[in-house]
């Protein structure tokens, strides 16, 4: 542990270092977290999270970006690098970029997870861990957005390795995500195409997919199962001058079918099951944005449903999972947040929760 924290300071002063002398741009953003969760008959403070994330400007054309998370959410420090990522700009319409990357399948992830966008203290079932589809890729994508007139499109294209099969008793079926190496030779291709129809940019919807023909180990019965990935996405904001608010709707499906496959249980007994799973969210916010007070102006109130469709015969499935969600926020500025949620999911506990995120 304390080799990696002395690592990670030398990287933080070679960077500052490097910065001064010229020969390039380099700054420092991220959060800071810290939750309280309370529980019938259960309360405490956890998931402290410390979230560095390291920006280099090369050039004009060549770029890095990297974030480090520190977090306690299992009862220990735990440090790991989330992404690690190199851009190169061809053109404003083109960029090229290698390395450990926020994925690019789905727009939750990628875009609407960060603690200080999040309006909400947690993921939506489905999109978390355990979910569909990863936190994190490893890969190579070309990312980029064309005018249409008044109307934009925006593109994201990638190979990565992709999610790895798994086939142990209590996994059988379900993925490791965010391998840092291939299990095989074979690469998943995906990507996500959005519209922007409105010449304000009030408005996108997206499409993603994945498609990875070989998910298995190597050299075993399994390499040649594949999996099959969609997703579907909204974004829409809007000022109402009536009522001096921001409204803001979000929402996404996501859809994943794996080819069929003969798993061994415990007693080594062989079994099979449809292997297809779907999660979906829809949120909706409003903030008093545009009245005078400054107090007023920064609370947000925001709602949000999701539900998560699991295979029922699957070790890791059973019952569908539904989760509701309201929350209050306060925002102390654009990227700092106090929220107070109260949390709702099915066959489990209703949770009450505060979290301050602090950006810099």
């Amino acid at each position: 542990m304390k080799k990696k924290i002395l690592f990670l300071f030398c990287l933080f002063i070679s960077g500052i270092v490097i910065a001064q002398s010229g020969q390039n741009k380099f700054t420092v953003l991220g959060d800071a977290e810290a939750k309280y969760t309370a529980t019938k008959g259960e309360a405490g403070f956890g998931d402290i999270n410390f979230k560095p994330i390291f920006l280099w400007k090369i050039s004009d054309k060549l770029f890095v970006e990297s974030e480090v998370e520190i977090e306690t959410g299992e009862g220990n420090v735990d440090i790991g690098l989330e992404y690690a990522n190199m851009s190169y700009m061809v053109n404003p319409y083109l960029i090229l970029h290698a390395g450990r990357f926020l994925p690019k399948f789905g727009a939750y992830r990628g875009r609407m997870g960060e603690a200080f966008i999040n309006k909400f203290a947690g993921d939506p079932v489905g999109f978390g861990d355990g979910g569909i589809g990863a936190m994190n890729e490893t890969g190579f994508g070309a990312i980029g957005a064309i005018p249409m007139g008044n109307a934009k499109i925006n593109y994201d294209v990638y190979v990565s390795n992709g999610p790895q099969l798994l086939t142990d008793p209590e996994n059988a079926g379900q993925f490791e995500y965010e391998a840092y190496t291939g299990n095989n030779k074979y690469a998943a291709v995906g990507g996500r195409v959005a519209i922007l129809p409105f010449p304000n940019s009030s408005l996108e919807v997206g499409y993603s997919f994945q498609n990875k023909s070989k998910t298995g180990d190597a050299e075993t019965p399994y390499e040649d199962i594949g999996v099959n990935m969609q997703a579907v996405d909204l974004n829409y904001f809007h000022n109402i001058p009536g009522i001096k608010s921001t409204i803001r709707f979000i929402g996404e499906f996501k859809y994943q079918k794996v080819d069929s496959a003969t798993y061994l249980k415990e007693d080594e007994t062989e079994y099979t099951f449809k292997n297809v799973s779907t999660a979906y969210y829809a949120s909706a916010s409003i903030r008093p944005s545009l009245v005078d007070n400054k107090i007023i102006r920064n609370f947000e109130l925001a709602g949000r449903y999701s539900f998560f469709n699991r295979p029922t015969e699957a070790p890791w499935g059973g019952s569908n999972v539904s989760q509701g969600e309201v929350v209050l926020d306060y925002w102390l500025h654009w990227n700092s947040v106090v929220k107070v949620c109260y949390l709702k999911q099915k066959d489990i506990p209703a949770e009450f929760s505060a979290e301050v995120v602090f950006g810099f």
